[in-house]
């Protein structure tokens, strides 16, 4: 399972990241299958991994807002759900112009005894901001 290290990236290459630093995370109002169990974890993970690159969460004037997509399969059993895909798109906050997008393709399984998810979510970050 998991994505093993197939995360892909693209980004505007006319934008400085360097004085970028701090974000806040946009409502994930158009998931409509999305468990919000999910949501909440790949959000702790990207917090995590975002804080040690030095980057700061805030709801008062972010430089970037960051979006979260999926696309699922249900599984054959109550509840299961599996990614087949998870991306992160990060914009400028003022105006909200995309200028990275990371996408973790394949299946990701998203059961709490599993790390694909969180290998996922580290992999896609990885590559931002590019270098």
């Amino acid at each position: 399972g998991g994505c093993s290290g197939g995360a892909k990236s693209i980004h505007d290459p006319g934008t400085n990241f360097s004085g970028l630093k701090s974000y806040a995370w946009t409502p994930a109002s158009h998931m409509g299958r999305n468990e919000s169990l999910v949501v909440a974890n790949v959000q702790f993970v990207a917090d995590q991994v975002l804080e040690q690159k030095g980057f700061k969460k805030t709801l008062e004037n972010p430089d970037l807002l960051i979006s979260i997509e999926d696309e699922y399969e249900i599984g054959t059993y109550y509840g299961s759900y599996q990614l087949r895909m998870l991306s992160l798109k990060i914009y400028r906050r003022e105006s909200k112009e995309l200028i990275w997008r990371g996408t973790a393709p394949g299946a990701i399984n998203t059961d709490a005894a599993s790390d694909d998810l969180k290998n996922a979510v580290q992999d896609i970050l990885a590559k931002f901001p590019p270098k």
